[in-house]
C-alpha cells in the first residue's frame, strides 16, 4: 500500500529528470509537498507529448456519481488492475508516472509505530506507476499501482508501490492497444537494492503537518 509520500525536488529538476516536452513545466506544480495525502493535488507525468499535469489523488472513474469513491481508489492492485471496473479503462489508455522523492511506511509494535521515509538508494526521484481519469464534473484524478513486496519491503508491508525504471517509461506511457497483458509484466517489485530508508519525523502522522522537518534524518534502517 502507498498512502502517503513526499515530493520536494524542484520543478526544473523534475522536468529534466522525467524528460518532459519542455525544459520548464507547462503548469504550476504544487511543490514542495513533504506530506502528500489522498485527495490532495499532485503532479503526474502523462504522454503525447510527455508533460506534467496536476491531478487529485484518488481515481474517480468517468462513470462515477459520487466523489467519495476516490478515497477507496488511491491504490490499484497490479494483479487485478486490468479487470477491475474502476481501473480497467485507464489501464488500457490512461497510464502515468507519479513522481515522488520518497514514500512513508510505518514500522514497530502497535502503539509505538514509527514512520520511515523510503526512497531510492541512488538519490534519484521515484517514478511510481499510476493511472489517471478525467471526470466530466470532478476533474482529473490518479491512482498509484501497488504490487507484492521485494525483500527490502517485506519486513514492513505485504504491498509496495510499483517503481518503474527509466528504460520502462516509454512502454508504460505509450498509446493503447488491444492486448494489455504485456504491459502488466512491468508491474513487478523493484530490485532488492533499489530502496533504502531512514526514520522520519513522527509529525508526518498528521496530514496537517507539512515541512522539511518531516524528513528528519536518522541512521539508515536495514530490514533484512
Amino acid at each position: 500500500m502507498c498512502a502517503r509520500y513526499n515530493l520536494h525536488s524542484s520543478p526544473h529538476a523534475l522536468a529534466e529528470f522525467f524528460n518532459v516536452d519542455s525544459p520548464e513545466p507547462p503548469v504550476t506544480l504544487p511543490l514542495p509537498n513533504f506530506n502528500v495525502a489522498p485527495t490532495q493535488e499532485a503532479p503526474v507525468v502523462v504522454n503525447s507529448p510527455r508533460r506534467f499535469e496536476v491531478m487529485r489523488w484518488g481515481l474517480i472513474p468517468s462513470w462515477a456519481t459520487d466523489a467519495r469513491i476516490g478515497r477507496r481508489t488511491i491504490n490499484a492492485r497490479a494483479e487485478s488492475v486490468a479487470e477491475k471496473p474502476a481501473f480497467r479503462a485507464a489501464f488500457r489508455a490512461r497510464r502515468c508516472l507519479v513522481p515522488a522523492d520518497g514514500f512513508y511506511e510505518w514500522t514497530g509494535p502497535r502503539g509505538k509505530r514509527r514512520p520511515l521515509n523510503i526512497h531510492r538508494a541512488d538519490g534519484h526521484p521515484l517514478a511510481l506507476a499510476g493511472l489517471w481519469e478525467s471526470h466530466a464534473e470532478l476533474g482529473p484524478t490518479f491512482t498509484i499501482i501497488t504490487t507484492g513486496p521485494n525483500a527490502f519491503m517485506a519486513g514492513l508491508h505485504n504491498r509496495m508501490p510499483v517503481i518503474l525504471e527509466p528504460c520502462d517509461w516509454d512502454a508504460w506511457l505509450c498509446a493503447a492497444d488491444e492486448d494489455p497483458a504485456w504491459r502488466a509484466a512491468l508491474l513487478r517489485p523493484a530490485g532488492d537494492d533499489v530502496l533504502t530508508s531512514y526514520f522520519a519525523n513522527p509529525a508526518v502522522n498528521s496530514v496537517a503537518n507539512n515541512g522539511p522537518e518531516l524528513l528528519q534524518t536518522a541512521a539508515p534502517v536495514r530490514l533484512l
